[in-house]
């Protein structure tokens, strides 16, 4: 469902409405909705056409493997709303080597597009990670992530197992970039095994 997450966030965020990209795109708005839910499998030409209405790029690369910001945040979405928040920790976790494993280009288009705020404290998370990572090739960072402030005042741990741990994160090896957004996640988390 990536690409109908995709267009259905790009055409949100353009302020348009579906019948209007519709018909723009000279597709049915029966059609554009089948495929924002997920029930219809667009075709190249569809995802230009809708693209090209809502006013926005589709770049393919070459991910080899890994994945995007806003599909890991789908994912770690998934996992909490399954009660299993050391699958979605570890997801992050995923996200966090995929980024670290990639060239400057290949981190910024995995960075690039926001994700939903259905759980913002996990996108406040990414978001410093995304921070992280991007300065850490010499990349520009996206707007979204810049303008990501979080809750600083507020510090949020994620659960790392199945049962909540009694340890807490020493905020002396947190970056800046987390705990700028009220996130305690440590510097040793994020390195590679």
């Amino acid at each position: 469902m990536g690409i109908a997450n995709s267009l259905r966030r790009a055409r949100r965020r353009s302020g348009a409405s579906l019948r209007s990209i519709a018909s723009r795109a000279g597709v049915g708005a029966g059609n554009l909705s089948a495929i924002e839910n997920g029930r219809r499998d667009p075709t190249t030409s569809t995802v230009d056409k809708l693209a090209s209405a809502i006013g926005v790029e589709w770049v393919p690369i070459l991910t080899e493997g890994r994945s995007s910001a806003v599909r890991a945040a789908e994912e770690i979405a998934g996992w909490e709303a399954q009660g299993l928040p050391d699958r979605a920790y570890r997801r992050f976790i995923q996200l966090a080597d995929d980024l670290a494993t990639a060239d400057a280009v290949t981190r910024v288009l995995l960075a690039v597009e926001e994700p939903d705020d259905s759980h913002p404290r996990w996108v406040d998370a990414i978001a410093a990670l995304l921070e992280v990572r991007l300065r850490e090739a010499s990349a520009p960072l996206p707007a979204w992530v810049t303008e990501r402030r979080g809750h600083p005042d507020v510090v949020w741990e994620p659960q790392r197992s199945v049962y909540p741990l009694p340890v807490s994160a020493d905020l002396a090896d947190v970056a800046p970039e987390f705990l700028r957004r009220g996130i305690a996640i440590e510097r040793g988390e994020l390195a590679s095994a």
